[in-house]
């Protein structure tokens, strides 16, 4: 079975995981459900008990760990957590196709914050070369399996379990060049020795950082979902860090079964 963005609202999102249907925690959601019958049969649902983790409250006996069919045809591994994840962000789903066509498929893509592989499983299936860095070893591990289910070769992939500065740091040292970067921010987040990701203090040095490896006529991506910033403060923010190359910002709208358009981040593109 496939998955389905079916209704947000009241703060919440309703989600169909192959045969599960879960609802988490949706803070953009203000506006009233659509559609209650959506909202009928839930399997599980999250509530955020502390700042970043919480529990699920499971209605019907979910396995640990299921497979599921995502957009294009692709299989992901769904492993709910105490962090309210479940192994993949659909929403990069809104503009993976499109890295196919923007990246140049010769060169080198580097993905940092790479999660489980969510806007890079296509670029991957598609034949490019990517090298994918997470600081996590779980989102990693199943980075690894999700090229598995989908028979893909590890041939000129790579798969590096390091804190974003450190990498980036080496590569600069080494005079590496990348002609793709792509950049998913996230609003707070930890190394692997508990360095600390803040996105407001941070943005700024780690896409300064990444302009080091850039090539000159090189492409990057950035997305991110903190609502602290708006696509005029993007679009000037990184303009100014880019003089010379095109920008643009859109909002990333996940839709959903009920026909509503579930804000979701930012997508800053740069070429």
């Amino acid at each position: 079975m496939i998955y389905k963005l079916l209704d947000c609202g009241n703060k919440k999102k309703v989600e169909q995981y192959g045969p599960y249907k879960l609802v988490r925690p949706c803070p953009q959601a203000l506006w009233d459900i659509q559609y209650p019958e959506y909202w009928n049969d839930i399997d599980a649902e999250f509530a955020r008990t502390r700042s970043e983790k919480g529990d699920w409250t499971q209605y019907k006996k979910l396995p640990t760990t299921w497979n599921m069919e995502g957009k294009a045809d692709l299989i992901w591994k769904i492993e709910p957590n105490d962090f309210g994840n479940v192994g993949v962000f659909t929403e990069h789903w809104m503009y993976s196709t499109m890295l196919t066509e923007f990246f140049d498929k010769q060169g080198k893509v580097l993905n940092l914050f790479s999660y489980t592989g969510s806007s890079c499983l296509e670029l991957v299936r598609a034949g490019f070369k990517v090298t994918v860095l997470d600081s996590s070893k779980n989102a990693m591990t199943d980075y690894a399996t999700n090229l598995d289910l989908n028979k893909l070769s590890r041939d000129g992939q790579r798969l590096i379990l390091e804190d974003a500065y450190k990498f980036i740091a080496r590569e600069i040292r080494r005079e590496s060049k990348y002609s793709s970067i792509m950049v998913d921010a996230p609003s707070f987040g930890r190394g692997t020795k508990g360095e600390v990701f803040n996105i407001e203090d941070d943005l700024v040095k780690i896409i300064s950082n990444c302009k080091e490896i850039l090539e000159p006529d090189g492409r990057m991506i950035i997305t991110l979902h903190s609502p602290r910033f708006t696509l005029a403060i993007l679009e000037i923010l990184i303009g100014t860090m880019f003089k010379g190359k095109k920008v643009e910002a859109q909002e990333i709208l996940n839709p959903c079964e009920s026909g509503m358009k579930l804000p979701s981040g930012f997508l800053v593109k740069i070429y």
